[in-house]
């Protein structure tokens, strides 16, 4: 995608409920379509907890990141695994106002929600709900939230994550 474009850093979640039959949507009012939680990452915050962050600003929900990696090493003070992503994208963001095009590199986590009522909480969010597999398929959402539906992702749950430390 377009070699020289700035660059940003972004999470998102896939947040489930318990049983993994329903995800987590938020209707974002500047892209006028329903997408998952997320944003941009901030300076100094690993992946995983910007998307906890995120998640927990749009929509009031507390989540639970599920780890995608094979490799988990407990460490210690020196080194020690972190939560892997369970997807990354390129994502191209047009122009809009005064804010030119950029790319935003997205890491995408698989969560668990820690409660299921929604109360969405950001100004840039004008609704959040939960839906089925189903509804994902037919809502209108970008293709590749409807892949992640397709494949019914976090069926092979592995190791949970929170605040960096393996549960």
């Amino acid at each position: 995608m377009q070699p020289g474009i700035e660059k940003h850093f972004a999470v998102s979640g896939l947040v489930m409920n318990h049983e993994k039959s329903k995800l987590l949507m938020v209707y974002h009012k500047k892209l006028n379509t329903w997408v998952i939680p997320g944003g941009h990452l901030e300076a100094n915050e690993y992946p995983a907890d910007g998307a906890i962050r995120e998640i927990f600003e749009e929509t009031g929900i507390n989540a639970t990141i599920v780890n995608s990696s094979k490799f988990n090493f407990k460490g210690n003070e020196k080194e020690s695994s972190i939560a892997t992503p369970y997807a990354m994208l390129s994502e191209f963001i047009p122009e809009k106002g005064d804010k030119p095009a950029h790319i935003h590199m997205d890491f995408i986590f698989t969560c668990v929600a820690d409660e299921e009522i929604p109360k969405g909480r950001e100004a840039e969010v004008a609704d959040v709900k939960w839906m089925t597999w189903e509804e994902v398929l037919k809502t209108d959402t970008f293709e590749s939230i409807k892949e992640f539906a397709r494949k019914r992702v976090g069926k092979d749950e592995r190791t949970q994550i929170r605040n960096n430390t393996v549960l």
